[in-house]
């Protein structure tokens, strides 16, 4: 325990280190000019975003275009000088902008287009949908606009869906972190421009939504695998957008750069002060502390049971391949290679579009699942290398005193593989805890994800990234004291049944 007080120490002296985002509406000017001022200079926007030869149109010199998972993400790098400009749509760059004065906007337009809902190819509900949008007046549909992009947060807020509903339910897939369009307030519920378009629609058709957030490069594979029957989030239309699904368009759009300011108005709010702002506005706000706690809770059940699961399976692989069947053990070794070789973020995402991309089973099942099959894989090899380490006169003596050639690694070989093979398992269970971050690109909300959304929120970086990474340790730390302590138990018990003097 003592090192933990130690850490803990040691991370409240590095968020002293971190200085509190600046926030102020204001006009800022742009540190470049002109397209031409790009060349040479990094431009990011985020993954699934098709507008790298937009970008490169306007200045082939341009260095280099990253992609970012998220607007948070995007906004600290460039904040963090790693990149010199994102692209974005209007609405959210226009938000960004107007709460932040060491950013700005890039005084020239790249295009225009549309903002649209995105339906799966030859949906035949999207005319449906386009005929109840078509009787939404124009006056309507600006004065919602106005609402969520105005500055009155106070009238930010959706009506429960009180109609009846007889048509059924229509599932939404929408980016949960770029306000104004679609976003999580301060109460947790999903709301913005485009949730409350859909709304008036839902209801003149007599729908319910059930809403669901994800990362921005996630909306289109949900549509396209039908998991989801809408998709949006701040979607520009596109040409090759239009070649994967159909859309509605319903509000103009103009390709925009966020860039560094020339003159940051810095907060004069002193230096205690500001951290202990960022920190109300990271925890206390909108009671975003309940965010992290499910979402930790959300990451401590996943590689529970991740663990247990994926151990009894590992041992199951055990028996099946000492019986000798050669298909089996061919099965085995090729399952083996298969979860090694693919990343984790891949099985996950591979399992949750294509194998259950038809199925209605829910995220965390599947993460479960995934994360089950990988905890196997690894728990099998370790197992193994131990209980081979050990010397084959224990299980000859074994089969000489009469015992089966099962019983014999049941009872004999196995209890003394377990000091090999316990320590390395809680290192791999340490492992999968950690790899349970990836969990939210298949739209669970994890640990990791919770903080995202808070930064999305709090249009900071740094206290949410270190709290969470902060957490993360503490709970490698406690489950790493947890295990060795189970660890002990075990093995004592296991000494406790040989016979004294007999080694």
């Amino acid at each position: 325990m003592k090192k933990i007080y130690r850490s803990i120490i040691i991370f409240m002296c590095l968020i002293l280190l971190v200085p509190a985002g600046v926030f102020a509406d204001g006009d800022a000017e742009s540190e470049f000019k002109t397209f031409s001022d790009f060349k040479g200079k990094t431009v990011s926007m985020l993954t699934g975003a098709p507008f790298e030869e937009l970008v490169k149109s306007k200045e082939p010199g341009i260095k280099e275009v990253v992609y970012f998972a998220s607007m948070p993400d995007a906004v600290l790098a460039i904040k963090s000088k790693k990149v010199d400009a994102i692209l974005m749509n209007n609405a959210i760059a226009a938000l960004h902008v107007n709460r932040d004065s060491s950013l700005a906007l890039f005084p020239e337009n790249l295009g225009e287009s549309n903002f649209g809902f995105a339906f799966a190819k030859g949906d035949k509900r999207r005319d449906e949908w386009q005929a109840a949008f078509d009787r939404i007046s124009k006056e309507k549909i600006d004065e919602l606009w106005e609402k969520w992009t105005g500055s009155d947060t106070s009238k930010k807020y959706l009506s429960d869906q009180t109609w009846p509903g007889k048509n059924g339910t229509i599932k939404i897939a929408t980016c949960d972190t770029l306000e104004p369009m679609c976003y999580v307030s301060d109460d947790g519920d999903l709301v913005g421009f485009e949730i409350e378009l859909l709304m008036v629609m839902a209801e003149d058709l007599d729908y319910h939504l059930e809403i669901k957030g994800m990362d921005f490069a996630s909306v289109m594979a949900e549509v396209q695998a039908g998991r989801s029957d809408i998709g949006c989030g701040s979607i520009i239309i596109t040409n090759e957008r239009r070649e994967l699904v159909d859309f509605i368009e319903h509000y103009p759009a103009a390709f925009v750069l966020i860039t560094r300011s020339t003159s940051a108005d810095e907060s004069n709010e002193g230096f205690f002060a500001g951290l202990a702002t960022s920190f109300k506005r990271t925890f206390i706000t909108g009671g975003r502390w309940q965010m992290i706690a499910s979402g930790m809770g959300m990451t401590l059940l996943m590689a529970v049971m991740s663990g247990v699961t994926g151990t009894a399976l590992g041992f199951s692989l055990i028996f099946l391949k000492r019986r000798g069947n050669k298909v089996a053990s061919a099965f085995i070794n090729a399952f083996n290679s298969l979860i090694t070789g693919i990343p984790v973020v891949v099985i996950l995402m591979v399992f949750y579009y294509v194998f259950f991309g038809h199925i209605d089973i829910p995220a965390v099942i599947v993460a479960i699942i995934g994360f089950s099959l990988i905890f196997a894989s690894r728990a099998y090899g370790v197992i193994w290398n131990a209980t081979t380490a050990i010397d084959p006169g224990q299980r000859e003596a074994a089969l000489a005193l009469g015992y089966t050639e099962s019983a014999a690694f049941r009872k004999v070989v196995l209890p003394q593989a377990k000091k090999l093979y316990l320590p390395l398992l809680s290192t791999q269970f340490v492992t999968l805890l950690k790899e349970t971050s990836v969990a939210g690109y298949i739209t669970v909300l994890d640990l990791t994800r919770a903080g995202d959304l808070i930064r999305s929120r709090t249009m900071e970086a740094f206290f949410p990234l270190l709290s969470i990474a902060f957490i993360y340790f503490l709970l490698t730390c406690l489950s790493l004291k947890m295990i060795r302590r189970i660890q002990k138990i075990s093995l004592k018990k296991h000494d406790a049944r040989k016979i004294k003097g007999v080694d």
